[in-house]
C-alpha cells in the first residue's frame, strides 16, 4: 500500500489504474477528488475534446454534489457530479425507460402501458402524497374485478412502503443463485392486492422509492449491453467519495460499470461506516477490486484536529492498522480531552458553557440530543421524544420538513407563527409577509399605513401572553382573532379569503396530537430556531457526518440494539466488523473526529473514571501516542 498525501496529483501510470483510497476523517479528500479531477480534465483529449465524454463524480450527499461543483468552477463543464440516485435517474433510468418497463414485466408479471416518464419519488415525501386513497382503492377492485362495495381500508404509508425487496435480491447474486426478483411489503396488506397497488404506483403515480432506483439501475445495465457501453463511452473515469457508505447494489453497479473500461477511485474510510441500515458494510470497501493490478493507497495526515484529538481517535480504532493518523494542523490549540462524569451541577454548567460559545452536542439518537437542550425540562424533553419517535418508522423526515420542507400540517402552522412572532418583536413587515407566504400569494404592494396599524393591533392580541402557554394556544389565538371584522379589511389587502391555520390532519394520532398540544411556546421556539434549524447546536452523528467545529460535546450513549456498554467500549474499543457493538465504535469514532481543538466527552453513566484511565494509559504505553486529558465531574 502506498502513502500519498490529500495534495498529491496521480501520475498517468497512477490515472490508468483502478486505485482504492484510504483516507480518515480530516484527511482532505475533497481537495484530493477537486484537483485530481482538474488535472484529468486539464490533461485529457479524451475528455476536453469531446461533446459528449466526461468524467464523472460520485458522492453521498446534495451538499457534497453542492460543494464539489462549486470548488471546481469552469470545470464542470467536463464533469458529472451526483448523488448515487441522481446518476442513476439521470443516466440509466430516464434513458432506458422501455428497459424499465419491460423488467418490471419480466421480473413481477405488471405490465405498465401507462405514458410519461417513471421517476423517483419526491424527497421528503411519501411516494403517495398527494394521491387520494380510495382511487387507489378503485384501482385494486377493477384490476382483480371485485365488488363496487368490497371493503379495503389501508393508509398510504404502508402502501408507499410496498418496493422490490432489494436484499434477496443482493444474497442471491453473491451466492450466485438465480436472481429472486421479489416484492416485499407489510403484513397488513393481503397477499392479492400487493402487485395491484405496485401497478398503481408504477403506471399512475410513476414514481421508485430510492431502493428501487438502485435496483432497476443495476438490472438495466445487466440486461441491456447497450445501456453498459454508453455509460462506459461517457465516463471514462470515474471518482467515488464516501464509499464505505455505498450499499452493495451500489458497489456492484459500480463494477459492472468500470470493468474492462473506465478507471475508477473510490475514496474511503471503514472507520466511519456507520450506516449498516441503509446495506453499507465496511467490508465492502477493504474487499472491492475490479483488476488483479489494482492500487490500494492510504493518506495519513489528519489536516483538522489537534493533536490530542486525532490520538484519542487512534485509541479509537486501534485494532485497524491501515490508518494510523497524524495530526497536520499546527494552527490549533492541543487541548486537553475532556471527560464530564455524570450528570452534576459542574458537568451541565460546562455543557451549556460549550454551547453559548459556538460549540455543538453530538448524540447517537434525536431522543437524547433532547435532554441537552439548554432551558427546557424533562417533561418537556419527554414530548419531544414522543413527537420525534411518532414518524421514525415513515418516510417523513420531521427534522427536513421543519428545516426546509413544510408539508406536515402542524410543522407549516408553528413555523407561522414563529414567524409572526419574529415580525412582532423586530417591527419587521418582511417576516409578516414571510408567515403568510406559507399559505398562499401576498398582496404586499397594497399595504398601507393603516395596514400596518392593523398588523400590529393584531400581533399585540395574539402574542399577549404566548411564553406562558402552549404554541397550540397561540395559533388558536390567532385563528380567533382573525374572525373579527376589524380585520376584514386586512384580510382582503393581504389573502383574499381567510381559511383558519389547521393544525393537524384527520389521520394524525391521538398520542402525536397531544404531544404537539402541549409543548409550551419556549420548547417548540427552540426546536424550530435552535435544533431543527441551519446551524443547529443539537445534531446526531449521521447528521454531522461531514462536518467539524471548534468546539464538541460528545454524548453519545448505546442503545439497546447496540449490544454493549461504554464500560465494554472503552475496555477494549473495536471498529473492525459489522456487529452492533463495532458500528456503535465507529459512530462514537466519527462524533469525535469531528471536533478541531476542544472535545469534550459526556459520560453521563455506565463507566467509571477508572476504566477509561486505565484504558488510555494502557493505549499510551503500548504505541508511545501522547494524549493529555482531564476529568470534569
Amino acid at each position: 500500500m502506498v502513502e500519498i498525501t490529500s495534495s498529491d496529483i496521480l501520475s498517468i501510470e497512477q490515472i490508468n489504474k483502478n486505485t482504492k483510497v484510504f483516507a480518515g476523517p480530516g484527511a482532505g479528500k475533497t481537495h484530493f477528488l477537486v484537483e485530481n479531477i482538474k488535472n484529468i480534465i486539464a490533461k485529457n483529449d479524451i475528455i476536453v475534446n469531446s461533446h459528449s465524454r466526461k468524467l464523472l463524480c460520485i458522492t453521498y450527499t446534495n451538499a457534497a454534489v453542492d460543494e464539489i461543483k462549486k470548488r471546481l468552477d469552469r470545470f464542470t463543464d467536463y464533469a458529472d457530479i451526483y448523488t448515487i440516485h441522481g446518476f442513476i435517474i439521470d443516466n440509466i433510468i430516464k434513458p432506458f425507460q422501455d428497459d424499465m418497463k419491460q423488467i418490471i414485466k419480466n421480473d413481477f408479471g405488471i405490465e405498465v402501458n401507462s405514458k410519461g416518464a417513471i421517476t423517483s419519488q419526491i424527497e421528503g415525501l411519501g411516494i403517495l402524497h398527494g394521491v387520494d386513497r380510495e382511487e387507489i382503492f378503485s384501482f385494486i377492485k377493477m384490476e382483480l374485478s371485485l365488488p363496487a362495495n368490497e371493503p379495503i381500508a389501508y393508509s398510504k404509508k404502508i402502501m408507499g412502503e410496498i418496493e422490490v425487496d432489494n436484499s434477496s435480491f443482493i444474497n442471491s447474486l453473491k451466492s450466485k443463485d438465480k436472481p429472486i426478483c421479489q416484492i416485499c411489503s407489510s403484513s397488513k396488506i393481503q397477499e392479492e392486492h400487493v402487485l395491484p397497488i405496485k401497478k398503481y404506483i408504477w403506471s399512475i403515480v410513476k414514481k421508485l422509492t430510492h431502493n428501487e432506483i438502485l435496483y432497476f439501475g443495476y438490472r438495466i445495465i445487466e440486461q441491456n449491453p447497450l445501456a453498459l457501453y454508453y455509460l462506459r463511452v461517457k465516463y471514462p473515469y470515474v471518482f467515488v467519495d464516501e464509499f464505505q457508505d455505498t450499499n452493495p447494489l451500489q458497489t456492484l453497479l459500480i463494477k459492472k460499470m468500470c470493468q474492462d473500461s473506465s478507471k475508477v477511485w473510490v475514496v474511503g474510510d471503514v472507520a466511519q461506516s456507520i450506516y449498516s441500515f441503509q446495506g453499507a458494510k465496511p467490508s465492502d470497501f477493504s474487499a472491492f477490486k475490479i483488476d488483479d493490478d489494482d492500487s490500494d493507497c492510504y493518506i495519513r495526515g489528519n489536516r483538522r484536529s489537534s493533536s490530542n484529538i486525532v490520538n484519542f481517535c487512534n485509541f479509537i480504532r486501534q485494532k485497524d492498522q491501515t490508518v494510523i493518523q497524524t495530526s497536520t494542523n499546527g494552527s490549533v490549540n492541543n487541548k486537553k480531552i475532556h471527560f464530564l462524569m455524570g450528570k452534576s451541577d459542574n458537568t451541565n454548567t460546562t455543557i451549556a458553557s460549550v454551547i453559548k460559545d459556538g460549540g455543538v452536542v453530538l448524540t447517537r439518537t434525536w431522543a437524547t440530543a433532547f435532554d441537552y437542550i439548554i432551558g427546557i425540562d424533562d417533561g418537556q424533553a419527554s414530548l419531544l421524544k414522543k413527537i420525534y419517535s411518532s414518524y421514525y418508522n415513515t418516510t417523513i423526515s420531521i427534522r427536513d420538513e421543519i428545516v426546509e420542507l413544510n408539508n406536515v400540517l402542524w410543522v407549516r402552522a408553528f413555523k407561522f407563527i414563529f414567524n409572526l412572532w419574529d415580525s412582532y418583536k423586530n417591527g419587521s413587515v418582511v417576516d409578516f409577509i414571510n408567515a403568510l407566504k406559507l399559505y398562499g400569494n401576498v398582496q404586499y404592494q397594497s399595504i398601507d399605513v393603516n395596514s400596518l396599524l392593523l398588523i400590529n393591533s393584531l400581533l399585540q392580541k395574539v402574542f399577549r401572553d404566548c411564553e406562558s402557554t402552549t404554541t397550540f394556544n397561540v395559533i388558536n389565538n390567532f385563528n380567533e382573532e382573525m374572525k373579527s371584522s376589524q380585520y376584514d379589511s386586512l384580510k382582503k389587502i393581504l389573502i383574499g379569503e381567510y381559511h383558519e391555520i389547521q393544525i393537524f390532519d384527520e389521520l394524525d394520532k391521538e398520542d402525536l396530537t397531544a404531544a404537539i398540544s402541549n409543548l409550551n411556546w419556549e420548547t417548540s421556539y427552540k426546536l424550530f430556531k435552535e435544533v431543527f434549524a441551519e446551524n443547529s447546536k443539537y445534531l446526531t452523528v449521521h447528521q454531522a457526518k461531514g462536518l467539524e467545529w471548534k468546539k464538541i460535546v460528545v454524548g453519545v450513549v448505546p442503545g439497546r440494539n447496540d449490544k454493549t456498554t461504554l464500560t465494554k467500549f472503552y475496555s477494549s474499543p473495536d471498529i473492525m466488523g459489522e456487529a452492533p457493538e463495532k458500528e456503535f465504535a465507529r459512530i462514537y469514532y466519527v462524533a469525535c473526529s469531528r471536533a478541531i481543538e476542544d472535545l469534550y466527552i459526556h459520560i453521563p453513566s455506565g463507566c467509571e473514571r477508572e476504566t477509561i484511565e486505565k484504558s488510555l494509559n494502557d493505549f499510551i504505553s503500548k504505541t508511545s501516542n501522547s494524549i493529555d486529558y482531564e476529568f470534569i465531574e
